[in-house]
């Protein structure tokens, strides 16, 4: 059980900001292993990385259309608990890493956009049709040609019209242009089990202010009541 919302400070690319990340009070860290992104995380700076998250911090790899073999060396090397797939992967895609690490708990991520959430809808009926398990749903906002961290809000519009039944199991994150000044805001206007920053929280791509990160952590805050989709 949670005493307060699951909080992921996402894109972690040095030592010292992953030890600041591991002291935030937050409940994870993620690491980009997606090539392209401006906070990729590189085979040579992973052990380091990796060395500097604390024991209790749910550590949350990001991968994006990468192979299912890639995915899984890479979540042994790096000790990950939680895969989260931020990108174009199939529903049989998913299910093949599940079966492959059966034990590492998964996050699939949907970027929603002004067409709302039948594409998404859809992919998690063929994925609940295949036995997926999914460890929550990630919705963040649709850029072009972007594959997060853009720094863009989703509407709350948009993720309140979601008919995807908010019941014990059924947890979303939300994410997309969250800061320490608005994340208070998007989580009274949406009610999600967590948040996740990547951008909202940096000097520069893949350079963390850790005064913003210990802002955005104190500003979530313990809600006054359960998420609305927190397990009880």
């Amino acid at each position: 059980m949670y005493d307060r919302m699951w909080i992921k400070i996402c894109g972690i690319t040095s030592a010292e900001d992953a030890r600041v990340v591991s002291s935030s009070g937050a409940a994870a860290i993620g690491l980009n292993f997606y090539p392209a992104s401006k906070r990729y995380l590189s085979p040579d700076a992973l052990p380091e990385v990796r060395a500097a998250v604390s024991e209790d911090m749910d550590v949350v790899g990001v991968f994006v259309n990468a192979t299912t073999e890639t995915v899984r060396q890479l979540t042994e090397t790096a000790r990950l608990d939680t895969v989260q797939f931020h990108g174009d992967e199939t529903p049989e895609q998913v299910q093949q890493f599940q079966q492959a690490c059966p034990d590492t708990h998964i996050i699939r991520a949907f970027r929603i956009g002004d067409a709302g959430f039948s594409a998404a809808d859809t992919w998690l009926q063929r994925a609940a049709q295949l036995g997926v398990s999914l460890q929550s749903v990630l919705i963040d906002a649709y850029h072009p040609g972007e594959y997060g961290g853009t720094g863009h809000q989703i509407r709350a519009d948009l993720v309140n019209a979601w008919h995807w039944p908010r019941q014990p199991g059924n947890r979303f994150i939300l994410a997309g242009g969250l800061r320490p000044d608005n994340v208070a805001a998007a989580i009274s206007a949406t009610a999600p089990f967590g948040v996740d920053t990547a951008s909202g929280v940096e000097d520069s791509p893949g350079v963390k202010n850790a005064t913003a990160v210990r802002a955005f952590v104190r500003n979530v805050g313990i809600p006054s009541e359960p998420p609305g989709n927190a397990l009880p």
